[in-house]
């Protein structure tokens, strides 16, 4: 009864706790902060966990437990780490440090709880850290792009972490990697006492004393960075001449005003864009708060740090929600008297060996990864690593009496991007950069995939992030047309289709909105989409075609050797033998010349060769090419059909042979179906496209009777037979045994048949003929250019070789596009065999007669026949000149005796 009672009690909390409208049950977060300079990330965690708990209109709602410490010191940050886990909680929220960074990496991923970190340590290397998220974005790839944009050749790198080595020494290889200058020199300076650097900045002021001194500032916190801004005026380093890159996201909240006085240049980076609607809505009551209380508040800046504090909860309750939506009691045997549980009825994840992992850690993570909306820190997004994805920032700048100004943007997509002139000021000028094209593609293979190849164990960056057949092409078109290129992904995933409103979406919509330059990717060429964009002329050209399963080869029956003849025709042959065989007999018994006589001491004899069997052997001979020598018919009624017969038989044989090479050598395959009718005509193969795009416009528009039944037959099918994406529609003709056929566009159809398992293939011919062409806005200073190169480059053949190398060279099945397998360089034994049976049936049969005939002549051994005559031998027999009317006793053997 009690245990029953509990379970009640279990179940009202529980659904209290996600359907109801009080929640009795809070969601438990970790989360750990440095007591030095965490301030400002503690206040907007705490803030947004408050505000949301106040807000939240669904039964979601949040409690925490942290700890504020010294985040270098390993064992106390394991033990909280233990401390939290042990009584329970979803997921950490905190500081990562290069010193403790591998011990919450590692607890994080032995019992397998998310730890969203607002840290940059561990992204140098920008590989997978398992468990672990980044939802601060990375700069290391703006300052490389400020730096080739500036043009510095010479410069010093300060740092003052284990982090900052490692990503100086990512920029210097970026920097190599893009030929940026063959004389790189960089100077790495590591600060050692952050507090007191008076002696190391005064080494680098009279190292440079006579050149200009570009000097990139690589911290590891916003205090590091204010106590550095202090230090530089204190020796003289904020004089004309001097040039800082500053790696901070947070440049609004450094106070520069002792930099625009002495002629010195700062540029850096801002996160959280203030003339942003939510974010000023944000502040509204941020900045109302009282600073004692929340740290960090009550000011008209928001720091990046309690930005993205607050992004994180958001992270946090989408990913809880969305689990929650794919399975609504996914909580259901967690939490247990208001305390959570985890596997085997284990109260909190405790540190004990052996690990027991938390139940739900993995899909949290997995969550988290999926989240995407838009924060106050721009746009959240992660990708499969877990690091912060299609994220943008404004560029800044402090010069002489001028700034903070906003000089550009840049994007992990685009890179640098509005970079203005600005006058010059003080010994270092901004000077208009040539910015790079921007090129937008899609993912598709194989026009475009992801490059995972890395290089001494990094990953690939900027277009090398991408191989394929539009990334070569627009490596040969940048060439051609001597500029520079950013490739960057349709953030929709989509080609464009008008929508309702009249605008855009997918690659049109890029071009259309000015996000792109141009677009080189497998972009069909249609009337609509030319209203608004230009194209080039057809760099391919492609149709829809068909796609099935592989049927499996025919294996050769006993008789496949009867095979190039059909049944009609074996039986006409048989015929024809049987009729000529009786023609031969009946037209040599009745005819006088084909009787002989021969003199015997007995009397003579008549006999005439054409007996029965002999008829029939004559035949026979003829048929097989081999003929008799002893039968041989002597009328002229009898040749005619000889010759006849010998014609027949030459023309019979010789086709015969001719085919009969081809069927014993090549092993064929039997398609269900060959054509867009017999699909319509069938009913036991489903069909269908990619749902969107120019393939299913194409039968949704046709006027053409047998395509408008395939477009009813696919609006109407259930279950549905659209599918995502070209590569679930492949994988859906390889499992559905050979129950569906799919509609794609012959290029697509051709690189997925040369992918293994290689049991696809292409029937019948393209449905219709269209081109993929580069597009380019309207009136764009590239259109005559690019169609002028596209031309260029389809006569001297590159893009027939660029087709080649991505579809059949880089195939899996082979590199014959046409016939491959589809012969057979020698003769099995299946495929005789059945000669070989009539041989022996031959053979045995023989000697089965033989043996009969033996057996039947010992018992009834052959007697010639006597034969009386008493009236004239021309009443018995034909005309044979006798005229002898004799009555004699004689011996007669007929052949029809022989």
């Amino acid at each position: 009864m009690r245990n029953f009672i509990e379970l009640c009690l279990e179940m009202w909390l529980f659904i209290h706790h996600i359907g109801g409208t009080a929640v009795q049950t809070d969601i438990p977060l970790g989360a750990i902060f440095d007591y030095k300079a965490d301030a400002a990330a503690r206040s907007g965690y705490l803030y947004a966990i408050s505000v949301y708990n106040d807000t939240s209109k669904d039964a979601l709602s949040f409690a925490t437990v942290y700890d504020e410490l010294d985040i270098t010191d390993n064992f106390r940050v394991a033990s909280k780490i233990c401390s939290q886990m042990a009584g329970g909680i979803f997921a950490f929220y905190g500081k990562t440090d290069t010193k403790s960074f591998s011990i919450i990496q590692s607890f994080s991923n032995a019992f397998r709880m998310p730890y969203i970190t607002f840290s940059l340590c561990g992204t140098a290397d920008q590989r997978e850290k398992p468990y672990v998220v980044f939802i601060k974005p990375s700069y290391t790839d703006a300052i490389t792009d400020i730096i080739k944009t500036f043009g510095w050749t010479r410069m010093d790198y300060i740092y003052d972490s284990d982090e900052g080595l490692m990503r100086v020494q990512y920029i210097y290889n970026k920097l190599k990697e893009a030929n940026f200058t063959n004389n790189v020199d960089i100077g790495f300076r590591r600060v050692e006492d952050i507090n007191n650097a008076h002696a190391d900045l005064r080494r680098l002021d009279r190292y440079h004393a006579d050149s200009a001194k570009n000097v990139i500032l690589d911290l590891s916190s916003q205090e590091a960075y204010r106590k550095i801004l202090k230090q530089i005026p204190e020796v003289g380093m904020n004089r004309d001449g001097y040039n800082y890159l500053m790696g901070t996201l947070d440049m609004l909240s450094l106070n520069l005003t002792r930099f625009r006085h002495g002629g010195v240049n700062i540029t850096g980076f801002q996160l959280v864009n203030h003339s942003s609607p939510r974010v000023q809505t944000f502040l509204r009551e941020w900045g109302s708060l009282e600073s004692t209380v929340w740290p960090g508040a009550g000011r008209p800046i928001l720091d990046v740090d309690a930005a993205l504090s607050f992004d994180a909860v958001e992270t946090i309750s989408k990913a809880l929600k969305m689990m929650i939506q794919r399975q609504e009691r996914v909580f259901q045997y967690t939490f247990r008297r208001a305390e959570v549980f985890n596997y085997n009825k284990t109260k909190g994840i405790p540190c004990i060996n052996p690990v027991i992992p938390w139940m739900h850690g993995q899909d949290i993570y997995n969550s988290i990864k999926k989240v995407g909306f838009h924060g106050l820190t721009g746009h959240v997004a992660f990708d499969g690593r877990g690091y912060r994805r299609d994220y943008k920032f404004d560029v800044l700048t402090v010069s002489l009496n001028n700034g903070p100004e906003k000089i550009g943007e840049w994007g992990s997509r685009d890179g640098l991007k509005s970079v203005y002139d600005v006058e010059e000021t003080g010994g270092w000028n901004y000077t208009k950069s040539k910015l790079e094209r921007t090129v937008v593609s899609i993912l598709t293979a194989p026009f475009l995939m992801i490059n995972n190849k890395s290089e001494m164990g990094r990953p690939p960056t900027g277009n090398d992030r991408y191989e394929g057949y539009c990334k070569d092409l627009a490596e040969v078109i940048s060439k051609q047309l001597g500029i520079s290129y950013i490739l960057v992904l349709v953030e929709d995933s989509k080609y464009g289709s008008e929508l309702d409103n009249g605008s855009w979406d997918g690659i049109i919509g890029a071009l259309r909105r000015g996000q792109a330059d141009l677009s080189v990717a497998p972009l069909t060429i249609t009337a609509e989409r030319e209203r608004v964009v230009d194209f080039s002329k057809p760099f391919m050209n492609v149709g829809i075609s068909i796609m099935i399963l592989k049927p499996e080869k025919q294996k050769p029956g006993v008789f496949s050797f009867m095979e190039p003849f059909s049944i009609q025709i074996w039986a006409c042959i048989t015929i024809a033998y049987i009729i000529v065989s009786f023609s031969i007999y009946f037209a040599s018994r009745f005819s006088p010349y084909e009787w002989s006589t021969e003199d015997l001491t007995s009397g003579t004899i008549y006999h005439n060769q054409f007996t029965l069997p002999n008829s029939f052997w004559f035949s026979m001979g003829a048929l097989m090419l081999q003929g008799s020598d002893h039968v041989c018919p002597r009328s002229t009624a009898g040749r005619i059909i000889g010759g006849a017969w010998w014609f027949f038989v030459l023309i019979t044989i010789s086709s015969y042979t001719a085919n009969l090479a081809a069927f014993l050598t090549i092993e064929r395959m039997l398609t269900p179906i060959d054509s867009p009718d017999a699909l319509v005509k069938q009913t036991q193969i489903a069909y269908g496209t990619v749902d969107a795009g120019s393939t299913m416009s194409f039968f949704q528009k046709s006027k053409v009777t047998t395509y408008r039944s395939m477009w009813n037959y696919m609006a109407s099918a259930t279950p549905s037979v659209f599918t995502k994406t070209i590569a679930e529609g492949v994988q859906r003709v390889r499992k559905s045994k050979a129950k569906y056929a799919f509609l794609l566009e012959s290029s697509s159809n051709e690189f997925y048949n040369n992918k293994k398992p290689c049991n696809t293939m292409k029937v019948g011919p393209n449905l219709n003929l269209k081109g993929f062409g580069i597009a380019t806005p309207l009136n764009s200073d590239l259109k005559e250019a690019i169609n002028y190169a596209v031309l260029k480059l389809k006569e001297d053949g590159t893009l027939h070789k660029l087709q080649q190398t991505w579809w059949f060279e880089k195939g899996e099945c082979g590199t014959d596009p046409g016939n491959r397998e589809s012969k057979k360089r020698s003769l099995s034994l299946s495929n005789v065999s059945g000669i070989f049976y009539i041989l022996i049936t031959g053979l045995v049969l023989a000697i089965i007669i033989g043996l009969i005939e033996i057996y039947y002549g010992r018992k009834h051994p052959p007697q010639l026949v006597h034969y009386s005559y008493s009236r004239r031998w021309q009443n018995s027999r034909p005309n044979l000149g006798v005229t002898s009317t004799e009555h004699h006793n004689g011996i007669f053997v007929d052949s029809m005796m022989r």
